[in-house]
């Protein structure tokens, strides 16, 4: 596939550079079970939504001895991964246990797309580093700020996950979290303009001086960048400490189940997901084709072969469907509010106040200690999970 960013594709991720490695001692024969056949790899990038193991796409990636970076390169614990928050999974080969689809992450990264100050707010959205951030029914909030939006306050430095839409340049965010004392600013977006005479590029509302930082090379309206920004605007424009290619591209593999935006549409069978090419001539169409364009959200399933996400099945995503998909939270409850009919397991604050299907015990089996898979839905404060079913002792 034809593709304007490709020669920005060399400019990896952290991801790539810390999994490099490891798919090359696999090609090496390392782990590949004695007889010198390379060990099967997955790759998964989408929001997390549940934890036991990690789910990402509905797979449950067990996380226990994966390393942990941030898009910085940051290393991080386990414990630091939340819900809504976009990752991306390198992986053992994606299998089945007990009706579960599993697999082992190797290497994980979370990847926020805005650091920085909140301009302004209104009933659904936020204004951030000039981009217009949408908040939706399941956009989780950091646990300080319960109520949701409404906790938020202009002037608020906030770290927001989500997705890019590439068509019209506002964001759907899948997490929003506090970010006090950032020594910069991060902006992850498609380039609306961009001067190399003046030295400046344009994201959505935000006028960046690029002057002290180099650019990619190609660099073009339509290319996706992470930008570092100082954290006080000079004349009006923010000022760049590093303009990075801001697309995804991680090694090949033989599963990949990827959630993103459509960042450039050719046709049903050849399109991008935040850069990615995606070969879907032979793909199946899970709710057909009938909407798919630029800036529509998808899930693909396929395997990465020389760069090209080669797609067995494609699906159109809605606000809708993530809704109705909700979250799952299996392990042993921590806290427990029996006057308030809360409880916490894997630091997520769970409610049984409303209509639960229990299987395997009751509500005053509910004890600290206890092992329980909880599945439910987000609740209006953007912090709670309401239970719809509770099992116990899985």
């Amino acid at each position: 596939m034809s593709n304007p960013h490709n020669l920005a594709r060399i400019a990896s991720l952290g991801l790539s550079a810390v999994v490099a490695s490891v798919l090359l001692l696999a090609a090496c024969g390392g782990g590949g079970g004695g007889g010198g056949t390379p060990a099967k790899t997955s790759y998964a990038a989408g929001r997390i939504t549940g934890f036991g193991s990690i789910v990402v796409n509905g797979v449950h990636y067990d996380e226990t001895s994966a390393t942990v970076v941030d898009e910085d390169g940051a290393t991080h614990n386990s414990t630091d991964l939340k819900l809504g928050m976009m990752v991306q999974v390198q992986a053992s080969e994606v299998g089945e246990a007990n009706n579960v689809t599993t697999a082992t992450a190797q290497n994980i990264e979370f990847d926020s797309l805005i650091r920085g100050p909140v301009a302004s707010k209104a009933v659904d959205t936020l204004v951030v580093l000039g981009q217009t951030i949408k908040v939706t029914s399941t956009t989780v909030f950091d646990e300080s700020l319960s109520g949701g939006l409404a906790a938020v306050k202009t002037g608020d430095v906030v770290r927001v996950y989500g997705t890019l839409d590439a068509a019209t340049g506002s964001y759907t965010a899948t997490r929003i979290e506090p970010q006090s004392g950032a020594e910069l600013y991060r902006l992850r977006g498609s380039v609306t303009a961009y001067d190399a005479s003046l030295k400046t590029l344009t994201i959505g509302a935000a006028v960046i001086d690029v002057s002290g930082a180099a650019v990619p090379d190609g660099l073009r309206p339509g290319s996706l960048v992470r930008v570092k920004l100082q954290t006080a605007q000079v004349n009006g424009k923010w000022v760049a400490v590093s303009v990075k290619s801001g697309l995804f591209a991680p090694q090949d593999n033989d599963h990949s189940e990827v959630e993103g935006t459509i960042s450039d549409f050719t046709s049903t069978s050849s399109f991008s997901i935040d850069g990615l090419p995606v070969d879907a001539s032979k793909a199946t169409f899970a709710n057909g084709v009938t909407g798919l364009a630029k800036g529509v959200r998808v899930e693909v399933e396929g395997a990465i072969v020389n760069g090209v996400l080669v797609a067995t099945s494609v699906k159109i995503k809605t606000d809708k469907d993530e809704q109705g998909e909700g979250f799952d939270v299996d392990g042993a409850i921590t806290a427990l509010d029996t006057a308030k009919s809360t409880f916490v397991v894997h630091g997520v604050k769970m409610s049984y106040a409303g209509t639960v299907a229990f299987v395997g015990g009751t509500a005053t089996d509910l004890k600290l200690g206890a092992k329980v898979e909880v599945h439910g839905s987000l609740a209006t404060d953007g912090v709670t999970v309401n239970a719809t079913q509770i099992k116990f002792g899985h």
